[in-house]
């Protein structure tokens, strides 16, 4: 029994770290339009000037 609740105490760590990371990475894919890369579209470096400051307004002053 207690082999049971220690698989299902691991499985339920498991799948709510999988959660947050998916929630995680889809808030920073909706931050910018360069997703979660931060490299820039158009000169393939790192991200705009522009982008960064949308990114920066957007931040929770917390």
């Amino acid at each position: 029994m207690s082999e049971f609740l220690l698989t299902l105490f691991i499985t339920f760590v498991a799948i709510s770290l999988v959660a947050f990371l998916i929630n995680y990475c889809r808030r920073r894919l909706r931050k910018t339009p360069h997703g979660l890369t931060g490299m820039c579209h158009k000169s393939g470096g790192t991200i705009c000037s522009t982008c960064q400051d949308k990114a920066k307004e957007d931040e929770p002053d917390s």
